[in-house]
């Protein structure tokens, strides 16, 4: 069921039966922008552990607890060139709760106050609050390079859209720009944002229809607002010439990735064909990059692919030993070259079509994979029923995936070259 609660206020209802809980998500959508990402990252903290009403993170699990165990979240992700404030609250469903309970006018209640209520006073976030939440969230950037598989993706990224800092910068901002927020100017900011940002809401479990559209009704927010006119699917300004960067790191495990263009995106007529190529080069433990570049050589101790049908990218990540580089670069080259010539077995095909349709049957069994579903179906205009999707995957043939791998355009390599590595070549 689709109800516009404002003009830029969409609400989608999904009525089930299935699930033991309800879940409401609420989807602030703007444009990327770059210079908007620490701020939002900041904000989505400040939005998560307090409000006027429970001024303190005891105070706000309190208030989940009184709603017998309920979840509530705020995070920010990117869908393609959309950047996205998501607000998430879990709570039972009333058919399962000693005295049926319903908990559809305090779910409602306690989001109002959390999106429209920020621990704030004097047209600024709390100043302890703000200085607790802006301190945490610069040492977490500051720990990001600990992690050297997620610090190397980073890399990666900001290599490939050297070009485009709303696609290379990292969702969460950095250091200096986290640094010089304030708590007036941020709150500043939450106001216009919340105003402004086109809003999904996504409502699923047994609800109350009637009463869900009252309560989103009566908040101030969630009032008419302009067209932004979001894009979704990324079409990037790449370098005419792929780009290439090693940084040498103490430790004892080097790490290749590779960037590559795939410019087959959400609902494209070869969408399907795309998911089933990325499984068979790299994505899965059967994949050709696993048994041959992994198991077979033993030139990685572990490698995969990745593939993003809304910027149309895929990626290789390797763990390696870095005089084998050369040589993992070789052999994934080949990988690549396999698929596209069909040189490996049927069997490999009707396995990974096999284990994908079993994947998506499980995830059928959250309600979260629901609400996420139906969000992504809003924002692409695609959608595709469980039957249908099951059978365009099946219908997915050795030349068809030979076609995907032949588009398939090398455009970056990030090197995280190990220390040991390092000294042990010099």
């Amino acid at each position: 069921m689709n109800i516009q609660i404002a003009q830029g206020v969409d609400l989608k209802i999904i009525q089930t039966s299935q699930f033991k809980n309800n879940t409401i998500v609420f989807n602030f959508s703007i444009p990327s922008n770059y210079k908007n990402f620490a701020k939002l990252a900041l904000l989505a903290d400040l939005l998560e552990n307090a409000s006027l009403k429970f001024p303190s993170e005891m105070l706000v699990s309190r208030k989940l607890s009184e709603m017998f165990g309920a979840s509530y979240g705020v995070t920010v992700l990117r869908y393609g060139n959309q950047h996205t404030l998501r607000i998430r609250l879990t709570f039972p469903n009333n058919h399962y709760l000693p005295h049926k309970e319903d908990l559809l006018n305090d779910a409602m209640a306690f989001l109002r106050e959390m999106i429209e209520r920020p621990f704030a006073k004097n047209d600024q976030f709390d100043a302890h609050y703000f200085k607790i939440h802006q301190t945490n969230l610069m040492s977490y950037l500051d720990s990001i390079s600990d992690n050297k598989e997620f610090y190397s993706t980073l890399q990666l990224q900001k290599l490939y859209y050297a070009n485009d800092l709303n696609q290379g910068t990292y969702l969460l901002g950095n250091i200096d720009s986290i640094r010089e927020l304030n708590a007036s100017d941020l709150y500043n900011f939450y106001r216009a944002f919340i105003q402004q940002a086109t809003v999904t809401v996504i409502v699923a479990g047994q609800i109350d229809q009637a009463q869900v559209v009252s309560r989103l009704k009566s908040f101030s927010t969630l009032s008419d607002r302009n067209d932004l006119g979001l894009k979704l699917f990324i079409e990037p300004e790449l370098p005419k010439v792929p780009r290439e960067k090693t940084t040498v790191f103490p430790g004892s495990q080097s790490l290749l990735n590779i960037g590559y263009r795939l410019p087959i995106y959400f609902g494209d007529d070869s969408y399907f064909a795309a998911n089933v190529f990325n499984q068979i080069f790299g994505a899965s433990t059967r994949s050709l990059l696993f048994t041959n570049v992994r198991e077979k050589a033993s030139l990685a101790y572990d490698i995969h692919s990745s593939y993003n049908s809304f910027s149309g990218m895929l990626s290789v990540q390797a763990g390696i030993e870095f005089k084998n580089l050369s040589q993992v670069i070789q052999t994934t080259d080949e990988q690549l070259t396999a698929t596209a010539d069909m040189a490996y077995p049927e069997s490999l095909l009707v396995g990974v079509k096999k284990s994908m349709i079993n994947q998506h049957r499980s995830q059928s069994d959250y309600l979260s994979t629901l609400a996420e579903r139906q969000y992504v179906r809003q924002i692409s205009g695609v959608a595709f029923g469980d039957s249908q999707w099951e059978q365009l995957v099946n219908d997915v043939t050795k030349k068809d995936v030979a076609e995907v791998a032949k588009r398939v355009q090398y455009q970056a390599r990030y090197i995280l070259q190990s220390q040991g590595d390092n000294d042990e070549n010099n």
